[in-house]
């Protein structure tokens, strides 16, 4: 192919990267890649696309061909980097960061994505280290300033916080994720300033559908704080409508899933499964169902380092036990049958563990849709702790209901969803009770609310910890905590939680009626 041609070939495929193609821009850059093997960029484009599609193995091997014929292309090593973090190998991504530093100390880039990369290990004060130097360099950039602004959330700096985030958004009127971080560090009673702006901000023509999200789910926030909640619904129920149009969601697939997984362990007997001395407490259950409160309770004793929502065994189950989003029974009998196979499993998960680095004798997993794996967490972890936190199901979907999630959850954008996925989830812990019975632990948002000094310490008592009175005082924990209750968590029990369904019913009718 001549080059002109081939130029004008690579021009399209930019195009249509930028336009979202990512299939076509795969099958397409396959076809020019046999026929062009030495344009690198065909590599970078063919793996990026695969990236974007969540198809990371691929990705990593289109990298690893591009630089072979370019060793030292630092977009190629950057991309396979984030390859790498994505497919939870935390150390080699580590290693090409540090790599592409050391060859360009102003790529920005290597700073942001490591700076993430320490965040998801909860090394706070390295990421901030990592974005301030990125800022260094360039102090122009509000993706620089929207992560440190996460960052100082992380840790409970609200005050930081707002000030980062509204430093991207003067440099980026229309980086809504800034305002939506703003909106849940403040209150609105005291920002009517920050309301009007969002006001005008939602009528403006250039404003794209993504961004129009944020803003609604930003003036939901607000007229509840304003006490409006007429218009707070009004808010909620438009942004969660948009939201769902835009993921494409449907609920079915995730249902058959938890359906599959049921129908499986059903004739699964587990008894003779030898039990270790498992050093891991899993918090599960819906999202806004109380873990993250939970997870400060018992990380703030001595003996707990804090993982906040490990992806690790979703990864392990997905990779092992599912094809094409669809559950195996071959792989399923297979692997269960196989005490090698299973150690491999656990060995895996210990592995990830090792990038925390950790000193403490137990640490916490508080990925709520664990109680999807279960059965796994059985199968790899006999004598792990787990500890199901409950909530009043239509609160806790309103919560759900009333916040947008980064990635995934997407269940949680249409009431009906919402109301067919919380009794599945009832259904499976229902069965997961049954089958082992006395062995997972239930913690009741409101009795945890209405009295907490009892039931923090039947929360200890049954991780098997000593006593300690640093667990009552949970909200001066410094543990991180990366998931939207950051603030709720880092104050005192506020019995305000309990019931606030009441005031949305005669709006949300799908909930009210259906749970």
């Amino acid at each position: 192919m001549d080059t002109n041609k081939i130029s004008q070939n690579i021009k399209i495929l930019i195009n249509q990267f930028n336009a979202g193609n990512y299939e076509n821009v795969i099958s397409k850059g396959i076809v020019l890649i046999k026929k062009n093997p030495e344009y690198v960029i065909l590599y970078n484009l063919v793996g990026s696309s695969f990236q974007k599609r969540g198809q990371f193995v691929e990705a990593a091997k289109n990298f690893k061909l591009g630089l072979k014929l370019d060793s030292k292309n630092l977009s190629l090593m950057n991309n396979l980097a984030m390859s790498y973090k994505n497919l939870l190998e935390f150390g080699l991504a580590e290693e090409l960061y540090l790599k592409i530093i050391e060859a360009n100390n102003k790529y920005i880039n290597a700073y942001v994505n490591l700076g993430n990369l320490k965040r998801d290990l909860n090394k706070f004060d390295d990421a901030i280290k990592l974005y301030k130097q990125a800022l260094d360099i360039d102090n122009n950039n509000p993706i620089i300033f929207y992560s440190l602004a996460l960052a100082y959330q992380g840790i409970g700096d609200f005050d930081q916080t707002i000030t980062y985030a509204q430093r991207a958004l003067n440099i980026n009127s229309n980086f809504t994720r800034a305002d939506k971080l703003i909106s849940q560090s403040i209150n609105f009673k005291d920002h009517k300033e920050k309301y009007e702006t969002l006001k005008k901000k939602i009528k403006d023509v250039t404003i794209q559908n993504f961004e129009k999200v944020d803003i609604y789910f930003c003036l939901a926030k607000a007229e509840e704080d304003l006490g409006n909640i007429k218009e707070s619904s009004q808010y909620l129920i438009a942004g969660n409508k948009l939201k769902k149009e835009l993921v494409k969601y449907n609920i079915t697939e995730e249902i058959n899933l938890l359906k599959d997984i049921k129908n499986n362990f059903k004739e699964l007997s587990l008894k003779n499964i030898k039990s270790e001395n498992d050093n891991i407490i899993f918090i599960l259950g819906m999202p806004r169902s109380g873990t993250s409160l939970v997870e400060q309770i018992i990380t703030s004793h001595s003996q707990v380092f804090g993982g906040g929502e490990l992806p690790i065994l979703s990864n392990i189950v997905k990779n092992n036990f599912i094809t094409d989003n669809n559950f195996s029974p071959l792989k399923f009998k297979k692997i269960v049958n196989d005490e090698l196979e299973i150690n491999n499993l656990r060995l895996e998960f210990l592995k990830f563990l090792k990038y925390f680095k950790f000193d403490e004798k137990y640490i916490t997993d508080k990925s709520p849709l664990n109680f999807r794996w279960i059965g796994f967490i059985k199968l790899i972890f006999p004598s792990a702790k787990i500890i199901n936190c409950i909530r009043d199901p239509k609160n806790n979907c309103l919560s759900m209901f009333k916040n947008l999630f980064e990635g995934g959850l997407n269940f949680t954008y249409d009431q009906q969803d919402l109301v067919k996925y919380y009794k599945y989830y009832l259904d499976l812990m229902n069965f997961w009770e049954s089958k082992f019975s006395n062995t997972i632990y239930n913690v009741k948002y409101e009795n945890l609310i209405s009295n907490s000094d009892h039931e923090i310490k039947k929360i200890i008592n049954y991780c098997n910890l000593n006593w300690e009175k640093n667990c009552l005082s949970f909200y001066k924990n410094k543990t991180p905590i990366k998931t939207m209750s950051t603030a709720q968590a880092r104050k005192p029990i506020y019995k305000t939680s309990i019931n606030p369904f009441d005031k949305f019913k005669n709006y949300l009718k799908v909930l009210d009626n259906e749970l």
